[in-house]
């Protein structure tokens, strides 16, 4: 009876003290195990995302600091769904958007990070807020939401792809009249 019981308590501490496997993806017999993302994970991605708003205000050297949070075969979609992507025209779409003028209109909250099979996935909220300078007034002119894929390169967390999705129900909601992101 004795030998029972310690069978017993051993199965118990085995089930509840062994470590959780990682979630998997998919149906069927072709499940594949999905990511998981470390504490630092996470932060350099909330990183990442806090660097895009910072680069894309910006524009900073030449749009390139923009550019680089790109992977090298990564895409911006625009809220048509039309991409871009490389270096250039990435940089490009940066300098477009700041035309010489450094501001703040991105402000990125409530982001979500989820682990996929290779990298992960995000979604955050952006407002698009105009802060004004005496002549102007402050104005939130725009918004929507962004979601995101991520991919860890040798230079760490980057886009694979970035797509802007305005919200709707207000006309003034989306790109600025610059044509920003």
């Amino acid at each position: 009876m004795r030998v029972s019981h310690r069978l017993l308590a051993a199965v118990v501490c085995v089930v509840v003290l062994a470590p959780v496997p990682a979630r998997t993806q998919g149906t069927g017999a072709t499940r594949t195990a999905v990511m998981r993302l470390t504490p630092l994970d996470h932060l350099e991605i909330r990183q990442l995302v806090a660097r895009y708003a910072y680069a894309v205000d910006s524009g900073a050297d030449n749009g390139y600091l923009y550019a680089a949070l790109f992977a090298p075969d990564g895409a911006f979609a625009d809220r048509a769904g039309r991409e871009t992507s490389g270096r250039e025209a990435l940089a490009t779409l940066a300098r477009r958007n700041t035309r010489g003028v450094q501001s703040a209109f991105h402000f990125i909250v409530n982001h979500v990070i989820e682990p996929t099979v290779d990298g992960a996935i995000g979604r955050e909220y952006l407002l698009q807020l105009r802060i004004g300078d005496g002549d102007r007034p402050n104005d939130v002119f725009g918004g929507g939401r962004y979601e995101d894929a991520y991919v860890k390169t040798a230079e760490g967390w980057r886009f694979k792809r970035r797509q802007f999705i305005p919200s709707e129900g207000d006309s003034r909601i989306g790109l600025p009249p610059e044509g920003g992101r």
